[in-house]
């Protein structure tokens, strides 16, 4: 078995993962010598299921596969192992090469991406994501679920405008019906026991088959065809923008699912006109019906199909998932479960309603009591909590284009162990035996990152630095409070000072990184964590300043000074200078890279001097 290419358009194979992430945690691959198919079964009976056919063509290059299997290699993945790994090759790669291969005994797909530094020399970065071996045994359990003919298809309006309108109405019931007719309308709906909410979307493009034109003879164009589908479905569909947000077919097989073809096209098109061109491939999404009621009501008006039964010949022609004169598959990744009688509970007498009376004592009580029983106020609080975390989700996406809040997250897990530790290492770093920051692994040995602070004291954290500028502050204004010269925006022109101070390192030390091709070694938040360890040793010298005698006051400075130049050379050693097994072409700048971490450890010394600075009574 042997699978090696290149990847020439890792852009497109990036979008196609990212619209199947949201999908499951896993998906199952099949390579052929022609085609790409990737599978996603949520759940084989009545769940989402995505079925892919994409040109090899269309992604890769000096394409190579060899299988005893008629050359097919079926495999399965973890999304989000993939979804990082191609993320590697969206800055600046000069190559991908995408093969299978053993390490440590286990089957990996090996992602090699070859980039240039700033200096020139050319750098390889190897990405392994994890894979378990399929047999063809197995593949051939998992099936396509086969449906009638479509009654209606249509072009989709654009799936962002869709998306929006799905997120706000997920909310309000756990159902969605699309309905379609051939005129080129389409209408969403949602409904509970207090709102039915429809949008309607007009002017739609429609697409006319044989076998679509003989199924619906009989049935005016006018005519709307209904199938009510999970909303968790239908909003995990709607991750496809990724990928084409314009190219989409939507076909309607009522009383049994829902179809989206999400069409690849290489030439650019959208629209219809992406459908004859064949070059790249299709995404196919099949979201079974769900039978039931709508809201707790019946439906008005009611959605012919969508819930009218299906004939035992239908089902053993067209069931979803359901193959004719065969035994019904099961599922490559579950056991089948048993079936289990259901328990019978005896009724319960149904006690009086009394109505409940409002307290008067309190002056909110009639109040609550109407708002309870207005159902328009009930609404309006719903769509107000709608739009609440619709705004909330907002943000923390605007939020985290920059800043991670998983990461924070990592730099303020610390302890009270952590705080005293990390201290001590400031003030006396000589004492210190160990430097080396311990990696963090997954299940397979492959290193994601490091510890957090709580469990590793040599790694950097914000919590210190924070705290330190709060209090550097704080000391600050009570020392010129006590000189009798204190003013409210002494505190602000403090702490905008220290924060030019931070900032300027921080920008200073980015620089050279830069010019030094110093990149993951060191993340900009390890900078900003180092960079304000210095209040914690200033603040030790500002505190004897007022009192101690000037030899006592540059002792302490000097002392300081010392430790955190100590404290900064030793905690930085392992970033700036590696080994001379690590990354290829880092070790031609390891003698620049030692000058320039001697320079930041030096300049800590100006930097204390100048937070020294405060206003005086002369």
């Amino acid at each position: 078995m042997r699978f090696r290419t290149l990847v020439t358009n890792s852009n497109l194979l990036l979008r196609v993962v990212q619209s199947i992430d949201k999908l499951s945690k896993s998906a199952m691959l099949k390579l052929t010598p022609t085609k790409l198919h990737i599978i996603v079964v949520t759940d084989l009976d009545s769940g989402l299921q995505l079925w892919s056919d994409i040109a090899v063509d269309a992604l890769f290059s000096e394409y190579q596969i060899e299988s005893v299997h008629n050359n097919e290699i079926y495999l399965e993945f973890n999304i989000d192992n993939l979804q990082r790994a191609l993320r590697s090759t969206q800055s600046g790669a000069l190559g991908v090469t995408l093969k299978l291969t053993k390490k440590q005994g286990l089957p990996v797909l090996s992602l090699t991406i070859r980039s240039q530094s700033a200096s020139g020399r050319e750098i390889s970065l190897c990405q392994d994501v994890p894979v378990r071996m399929l047999t063809p045994q197995q593949m051939s359990q998992i099936r396509e679920p086969m449906v009638p003919d479509g009654n209606v298809h249509f072009m989709m309006p654009p799936l962002n405008n869709v998306r929006s309108i799905a997120e706000r109405m997920k909310g309000m019931g756990d159902r969605v019906a699309v309905s379609a007719n051939r005129e080129g309308e389409m209408n969403v709906r949602v409904a509970n026991d207090l709102v039915d909410i429809t949008t309607y979307f007009r002017g739609l493009e429609t697409l006319a088959y044989d076998t679509t034109q003989e199924h619906t003879a009989d049935r005016e164009t006018s005519e709307f065809y209904t199938a009510v589908v999970d909303m968790k479905h239908f909003v995990k569909f709607l991750q496809s923008y990724h990928v084409a947000p314009k190219n989409i077919v939507c076909c309607i097989v009522e009383g049994y699912a829902v179809m989206f073809y999400v069409y690849i096209g290489s030439a650019g098109y959208s629209g219809a006109a992406a459908l004859n061109d064949t070059a790249c491939g299709s995404l196919t999404y099949f979201i079974p019906v769900r039978q039931g009621q709508m809201g707790g009501q019946p439906q008005n008006p009611p959605m012919r199909g969508a819930f009218s039964p299906i004939s035992a010949e239908q089902q053993q022609q067209f069931a979803y998932n359901s193959y004719p004169n065969q035994q019904q598959p099961q599922n490559a990744y579950s056991q089948p479960q048993p079936t289990y009688p259901q328990p019978q509970y005896p009724q319960q007498q149904q006690q009086p309603f009394v109505q409940p009376v409002a307290n008067q004592s309190t002056p909110y009580g009639m109040f609550a009591q109407n708002l309870q029983n207005n159902q328009a106020a009930q609404i309006g609080m719903q769509f107000a909590g709608n739009a609440m975390n619709a705004m909330q989700e907002n943000v923390q996406q605007n939020v985290e284009r920059y800043v991670s809040m998983r990461q924070l997250k990592h730099y303020f897990d610390v302890s009270n162990i952590y705080v005293l530790s990390k201290l001590r290492a400031l003030v006396f770093p000589w004492m210190q035996k160990s430097w080396h920051r311990y990696a963090e692994r997954d299940q397979t040995g492959q290193v994601v990152g490091y510890k957090s602070p709580r469990e590793d004291v040599n790694s950097p954290d914000l919590y210190i630095p924070v705290m330190g500028l709060v209090s550097y502050v704080i000391v600050i204004g009570l020392i010129i409070g006590r000189l009798g010269v204190f003013h409210p925006e002494d505190l602000g022109y403090t702490a905008s000072s220290a924060l030019g101070v931070i900032v300027f390192e921080v920008l200073l030390i980015k620089m050279f990184c830069y010019l030094l091709n110093v990149g993951s070694e060191l993340q900009f938040l390890d900078i900003v964590a180092f960079s304000g360890y210095k209040f914690v040793t200033t603040i030790l010298v500002v505190l004897l300043r007022p009192w101690a005698p000037w030899w006592i006051t540059w002792s302490a400075f000097l002392y300081f000074g010392f430790a955190l130049v100590f404290f900064m050379i030793r905690s930085l050693r392992h970033a700036l200078i590696p080994e001379s097994s690590s990354v290829t072409g880092v070790n031609v700048h390891r003698k620049r890279r030692i000058h320039f971490l001697f320079v930041i450890a030096m300049t800590q010394f100006l930097y204390i001097w100048i937070l020294m600075q405060y206003k005086s009574s002369n």
